[in-house]
């Protein structure tokens, strides 16, 4: 989908974050309000279909209304460029999906921590009348502080209009659907509480509890099947917290978690160690009378139940009991329902097992190769079928990880034993070299080596230059599991300088506006020296930048300082004796002089009205427009 660089006149896309079933979802600020926002454009095939723009709408209106520090903020909704689009808090982390398919499996406590934060936003989403209905870990996005936000309210509706079915199509996700979404009836919590098990589920196991080759087979084993507890694949797991888990896998919403809180009150019943007490299955009576006679009838003759024959009678309360008579026949009651219950255990056993010729003991194949596996089970009468491979620490490349059935269980003759097959260690290096190249290349190099790249936020450095990558995490030669994240920084080259505003310096002298320049971060550039009639000799006259105007950190302002008044030209007096007075006069204004006291002496050797001498004297250098005395002869 070709978005503008600026989206509706607002948003300037940054980067594409990923796609879903109905839209991309794009990085970009917010020219308004100057803050990153997620944008969900929804694709332009949709746009005229007016169902889906009913649910993307309807997705703006459900998560607008929820404002808790657990759920996804929406900011903005509208349509541009031929499509609608929400804009939506921009969450910092990664999803629960991607860190479930890094660890495998997460330790109890971080998963009790992490469910109860999912419980609190559907808490708030239920008591405001909205059933979010597509709850998994790929919409729960959790920071790396562990902060958790649920996402994607896009099917979400109100609980008065919670009908789950939309064009004779079933809105969810097939691994984690309740049955009665796979129904496609109304959903109530309880939908909500359900799916957020199988997420708890997962969190445990690294697995989901039902999987089929297509959705409907997945949504019929929610309708059929019962999950095996997490406990019988990680016996490591609490008996509270899989007791928890079953609770809210329950098939008929009555025998779940009726509330959000009553979940929440369970997990932290788990976090402090007390028992929780398990769910009891579909079917499962919940009072029981077991008469030994019909018990050991299963597993021997007529006669020898008829002999063992006794039964369990529930006295009135108060009643008397019978005082030692009692005691001894309810001793002897108890004996006798032992007796009949282990008679009975081993007939069924010797009936299934014991007595079955067509049945083999299931060798165990586990680490064994691929080639040797097959041709054991083959020998013992089994069909072997690689089910899948999978990566193994512990497990070389090509040979068994794990078998279904387990080694030593009974399977009849011909039966088949799913193999689970090593591809080795799964252990990749993070490529050399990638610091400083440019970011198609690190993709390429990262890709190529079977890991996932993510471009992280661009950073300022001075080491590397602009459009080229600054870091690799984890870094390189690194030895991560295949398929990891690899995360990545390109450079934007040297931070810009700080602006600052340039202080008033004029009228100061050259030391004392050096220290206020550098008081601001500036420095004392050029000082140039002007003569001036107003500012006193030594001071500041003007500057450059001027004051108050924007200046970057450490650059210098250059400053002209007073010379005081400019003092008078200087001109050479010229030589006036032997003129008259009038030639005098006429020759020292031509030389910028004037003519000054005219005083006469009596003389023989000048003529009579003649300059005898001057003062100052012809060849020195006098001010300009100053006087020059002179004597004239009488």
């Amino acid at each position: 989908m070709d978005i503008p660089e600026i989206f509706d006149n607002r948003y300037k896309i940054v980067k594409r974050l990923g796609s879903g079933g109905m839209a991309d979802v794009y990085l970009a600020e917010d020219a308004h309000l100057g803050r990153q926002v997620a944008i969900k454009i929804l694709y332009k095939r949709y746009a005229r279909d007016e169902e889906f723009v009913a649910r993307f709408r309807r997705e703006a209106q459900a998560a607008a209304g929820l404002n808790h520090p657990h759920i996804v903020s929406i900011y903005d909704r509208g349509e541009a460029d031929g499509s609608y689009y929400i804009a939506m808090e921009y969450l910092e982390g990664r999803s629960l999906k991607d860190i479930i398919a890094e660890k495998g499996t997460l330790l109890p406590d971080k998963a009790i921590f992490i469910a109860e934060q999912i419980l609190r936003a559907l808490q708030f989403a239920h008591e405001h009348n909205v059933i979010h209905r597509d709850i998994k870990p790929h919409n729960i996005v959790v920071s790396d502080r562990g902060h958790v936000k649920v996402t994607d309210f896009g099917i979400a509706r109100a609980g008065g209009s919670a009908k789950m079915t939309e064009t004779g199509s079933i809105l969810g996700t097939a691994q984690y659907l309740s049955p009665e979404q796979a129904k496609g009836k109304a959903v109530e919590q309880g939908s909500d509480l359900y799916s957020l098990g199988v997420v708890l589920y997962e969190m445990l196991t690294g697995r989901v509890p039902f999987e089929g080759e297509n959705p409907v087979a997945i949504a019929l084993k929610h309708l059929s099947d019962n999950p095996v507890p997490p406990q019988a694949i990680r016996p490591g797991i609490p008996d509270n917290l899989n007791n928890v888990v079953m609770k809210a896998l329950a098939k008929d919403p009555h025998d779940r978690y009726g509330s959000a809180a009553e979940f929440l009150d369970d997990l932290k019943r788990c976090r402090q160690d007390l028992p929780v007490a398990p769910v009891q299955a579909a079917g499962e009576a919940r009072t029981s009378i077991i008469r030994p006679a019909a018990v050991a009838a299963a597993g021997m003759g007529a006669g020898q139940a008829d002999t063992a024959s006794a039964t369990m009678i529930r006295q009135p309360a108060g009643a008397s009991g019978g005082g030692k008579n009692h005691r001894s026949r309810r001793w002897l009651y108890s004996l006798i329902l032992g007796l009949a219950l282990a008679i009975a255990a081993l007939g069924v056993y010797f009936l299934a097992f014991a007595g079955r010729s067509d049945s083999v003991s299931v060798p165990n194949v586990v680490g064994m190769t691929q080639q040797a596996a097959e041709a054991t089970l083959s020998n013992a009468g089994l069909e072997p079928v690689v089910q899948s491979q999978d990566y193994s620490d512990s497990v070389p490349a090509g040979s068994v990880v794990s078998q279904d059935p387990a080694g030593d269980s009974l399977l009849k003759k011909g039966g088949t034993v799913k193999l689970v097959i090593s591809r080795g260690t799964g252990k990749v290096t993070v490529p050399d070299n990638l610091v400083g190249q440019t970011a198609q290349y690190v993709e390429t190099k990262l890709k190529e080596a079977g890991l996932t790249p993510s471009r992280q936020p661009d950073v300022y450095s001075s080491s590397v230059a602009a459009g080229y990558v600054y870091s690799v995490d984890p870094s390189e030669g690194t030895q991560v599991s295949k398929g990891s994240t690899v995360k990545y920084t390109v450079s934007k080259g040297p931070q810009p300088p700080k602006q600052v505003t340039v202080p008033d310096v004029s009228g100061l002298n050259v030391s004392d506006a050096a220290a206020r320049l550098h008081q601001a971060g500036l420095g004392l550039g050029t000082a140039t020296q002007q003569f001036s009639d107003t500012v006193p000799s030594g001071e500041i006259i003007s500057q450059d930048p001027a004051a108050g105007s924007a200046a970057k950190t450490g650059s210098s302002v250059d400053v002209v300082v007073s010379k005081g008044p400019q003092p008078p030209a200087q001109v050479t007096v010229p030589d006036v004796t032997g003129e008259t007075k009038s030639q005098a006069a006429a020759t020292l204004s031509a030389a910028g002089l004037t003519l000054g006291n005219v005083t006469s002496q009596t003389t023989t050797t000048v003529s009579p009205g003649e300059v005898v001498s001057q003062n100052p004297a012809a060849g020195t250098k006098a001010d300009q427009g100053s006087a020059v005395d002179i004597v004239v002869s009488a």
